[in-house]
């Protein structure tokens, strides 16, 4: 019995000594759960947050490279280049403010990190080939545009036994010849010109693409320096091909271009320097759209014409039409020009805006210049309509009332004392026309024209 009791002691002993054990057990269970539970981003009184780590431009994952080199493209903005970055981790808050630079020139799109940025740093660069929109996985080879760079080592290729290896590495510096090789394409040299073909067998590229080894004449971007220099030398009287030739040296690329390897030639207002079949070092044609002095490429006809406007607010339209008729003018318009009746001339200027002239030109009032040419004179609408009226004038057979009332309205567009005797109508009652024709005596008209309602 007492052995009994003594164990029965022994065990309530042993199970309430275990119960503090338990208690600090769910204690540190519960503590382990509050832990848990601490929401992200939060950090304990005492401790540091860990700094950010900016990604880097130049590191990017594929697929986000992939979408921005599609971005290569002209006019590209900053807006669309961070809506594509977004999509890279760590970057799904990145405005445009993180970014100072984003350009697409020489083929190549620039991405330039903001360097007060927290979220990203350096540069991604993306040498674009253009490349013609594709209908198959084959490339058409003479389709291909090339790039500033790989054209510059195609060219040094361009010789008695181009390297292969040489253009294949070339080459496959554009993404899409990535899987290309020597086997894909036969290299030749004839006649200053590398020719690269694509083999039968290829399943990368087709057809051909030819490299000239001369300087290419049409790819040529002028200096602003140079174009000044040829404005200068072809507003002179004397056109001198030695003199172009000398100022065209002065260009980096026509270091040796010499007179007898082009032909020069001034038509208008365009130069046209090509290079001579057999030149040794140059090819294509070079063309200078360069401003017209008013006062030296004015004719005879166009004086004439010009001269129905010297007069109190000149028809800005007349003057216009008139000036196209010059070689090099026909794209002028009402932009290029100033106009105004000063001192009993009429004074045409060229406008600080203008590409196509320059000085200016006066025109004065003479017996001799003095016609106005009715089919070329540019009539306003409600011009056009007063003068057609005259058809619903009452008349005799001599047509006299619609004549009075044709010569009213003429008198009171030109000032310039015209008579009735200066023309002669005929009315089509039926087709409702008016044909107003200068008589041959008339030292006021000339020509004719046709008016329909």
């Amino acid at each position: 019995m007492k052995k009994n009791k003594l164990l029965l002691s022994l065990g309530s002993l042993s199970i309430f000594s275990a119960i503090p054990f338990v208690a600090a057990k769910c204690d540190n269970t519960e503590t382990k759960d509050n832990n848990s539970s601490k929401e992200p981003g939060t950090t304990d009184p005492g401790t540091t947050e860990k700094e950010n780590v900016k990604v880097d431009l130049d590191k990017l994952s594929d697929k986000v490279k992939e979408e921005l080199n599609k971005l290569a493209k002209e006019k590209v903005t900053k807006e669309e280049v961070v809506a594509v970055l977004k999509t890279e981790k760590g970057l799904e808050k990145l405005t445009t403010e993180d970014l100072t630079k984003v350009e697409f020139k020489d083929n190549k799109l620039t991405i330039e990190a903001n360097k007060d940025s927290k979220l990203v740093s350096g540069t991604h660069v993306f040498d674009a080939q253009v490349q013609p929109p594709k209908t198959d996985s084959v490339i058409d080879l003479s389709c291909l545009e090339l790039n500033g760079e790989v054209k510059k080592v195609l060219k040094a290729e361009a010789k008695e036994k181009p390297e292969k290896t040489k253009i294949l590495g070339s080459l496959k510096k554009d993404k899409n010849f990535e899987k290309l090789t020597e086997s894909d394409f036969e290299v030749s040299f004839k006649d200053s010109v590398l020719t690269i073909t694509a083999s039968s067998k290829s399943t990368l590229i087709k057809g051909k693409l030819t490299v000239n080894s001369k300087t290419e004449l049409d790819n040529i971007s002028l200096t602003d320096e140079v174009k000044k220099k040829l404005q200068e030398e072809l507003q002179k009287s004397e056109f001198k091909s030695d003199s172009i030739v000398t100022v065209l040296k002065t260009q980096p690329e026509l270091k040796a271009l010499g007179t007898k390897d082009v032909e020069t030639k001034k038509e208008g207002n365009k130069l046209s320097v090509s290079a001579k079949s057999d030149s040794a070092k140059f090819t294509g044609t070079l063309s200078f759209i360069f401003k017209v002095m008013l006062d030296k490429m004015m004719t005879d006809d166009v004086k004439k014409e010009l001269s129905s406007e010297v007069k109190e607010n000149p028809n800005t339209s007349n003057v216009v039409n008139a000036l196209k008729k010059v070689p090099g003018l026909v794209t002028l318009s009402s932009n290029d020009i100033k106009i105004e009746f000063s001192s009993g001339k009429l004074v045409i200027s060229a406008t600080e805006e203008s590409k196509l002239v320059i000085g200016s030109v006066s025109i004065e009032k003479s017996a001799t210049l003095g016609k106005i040419n009715l089919s070329t004179y540019n009539f306003d609408e409600k011009q056009k309509e007063t003068l057609l009226g005259a058809i619903d004038e009452s008349s005799d057979d001599e047509n006299d009332l619609r004549k009075t009332s044709v010569w009213f309205t003429l008198k009171g567009i030109f000032k310039n004392g015209l008579e009735e005797s200066d023309f002669e109508i005929e009315v089509d009652k039926d087709k409702k026309s008016l044909t107003i024709k200068a008589t041959k005596d008339s030292k006021i008209l000339e020509g004719e024209i046709k008016l329909n309602k």
